[in-house]
């Protein structure tokens, strides 16, 4: 007994749609997570943390479920941000001590300055994200016309051969029931009916 049928029905329903939006945003999380852990290792931000920041960013834009672009686009840069802040906090906190005002006022300066250094990684990979969302909208938004017109298209065809079909037995049925003269004439002839006129007295007297 074959089981293809089976296997192509279950091929469809498996169809790869996406990664769920809440699966895209924890990729995001954990590649700023893995950047903070080095920048803090390596006591600087630096490379790594982009590098993880624009890899996510650009791999969840590419295949997170349409329906979660929105959300993927505008959650990036706010987790890139608050990565940046606590990364320079970690590093800020490990390297130095001192209490005083002036060291308190160069910590915070020290926290913040990643924000707005590498505020450019962070335009360039967001609005690449933006560019790469909108491509994909319009794409999707082109398929889908091009499925619909080739859905309407088939219901179409699918409606006049039915319409053909319902024809062609009407016409078929209509053969069967009508019986023209001749061939009732036939019919009396073979059957060695004698035929009768007017005059004929259809009584017997």
């Amino acid at each position: 007994m074959s089981h293809a049928p089976t296997r192509k029905s279950h091929a469809r329903r498996t169809t790869f749609v996406g990664l769920a939006t809440a699966s895209g945003v924890a990729i995001i999380f954990a590649a700023l997570f893995t950047g903070a852990a080095l920048s803090t290792y390596l006591g600087q931000v630096g490379w790594p943390f982009m590098v993880c920041f624009a890899a996510a960013v650009i791999l969840v834009t590419t295949l997170v479920n349409p329906r979660g672009l929105f959300l993927t686009v505008v959650t990036a840069p706010i987790l890139y941000v608050t990565a940046l802040l606590a990364t320079g906090w970690l590093i800020t906190r490990g390297g130095s001590s001192a209490e005083s005002g002036t060291a308190a006022r160069a910590n915070v300066l020290a926290i913040a300055y990643p924000v707005i250094e590498f505020f450019p990684v962070l335009a360039a990979v967001t609005l690449g994200s933006i560019v790469l969302a909108l491509l994909r909208i319009a794409l999707l938004t082109r398929r889908n016309a091009v499925t619909q017109r080739e859905t309407v298209r088939r219901r179409v065809q699918q409606a006049e051969s039915n319409r053909r079909t319902t024809r062609q037995s009407r016409r078929a049925r209509e053969r069967s029931n009508s019986v023209t003269v001749e061939e009732l004439v036939r019919r009396r002839a073979q059957s060695g009916e004698p035929r009768r006129s007017l005059g004929d007295n259809l009584y017997g007297d």
